[in-house]
């Protein structure tokens, strides 16, 4: 195990639906309108390989930029930003036709370490979290929201 804790990061774009009234989240639809190919999209009660439960209980589509190892969040999300912004008329397009919200979404993954001390300290380096002006503005031209899940592994 390496003496140093580790964060991985990684930011996506996904749909949600923002209304009853739509026709609901479609992947197909989504892609079309938007005009960029997903890295993961399937409906409610497609088969979910690799899952614990046997098909998707939801429908999803979402893009997303590899992960990364940095402590810094903006700039997972600046990456993504870069690639999604030329596509922002089809986004803001497929919220409105099909009563959809979108939102980036960033997973920070932080491996934490037992620091050879007397007490066995458990060590975690976690990102300070901090966007500049002119991210969110970025993000605020988009219509979107952002959404952040963060996770601990201990390793053995």
């Amino acid at each position: 195990m390496p003496d140093t804790p580790t964060t991985r990061q990684r930011a996506y774009l996904s749909f949600y639906e923002a209304t009853e009234a739509g026709p609901g989240l479609v992947p197909d639809e989504i892609t079309e309108i938007v005009g960029l190919q997903p890295t993961e999209a399937h409906r409610r009660g497609d088969p979910a390989t690799g899952r614990p439960w046997p098909r998707h209980r939801s429908s999803a589509w979402r893009y997303e930029q590899p992960a990364a190892a940095t402590y810094d969040t903006e700039d997972v999300v600046r990456r993504l930003l870069d690639a999604i912004e030329p596509h922002a008329d089809g986004i803001r397009a497929a919220c409105r036709t099909l009563g959809l919200g979108a939102r980036a979404e960033v997973v920070i993954e932080m491996h934490a370490t037992r620091k050879n001390t007397y007490d066995d300290a458990l060590v975690v380096t976690t990102p300070a979290i901090s966007y500049s002006a002119e991210t969110v503005a970025r993000l605020a031209a988009l219509d979107l929201s952002i959404d952040h899940d963060q996770y601990v592994f201990l390793g053995d």
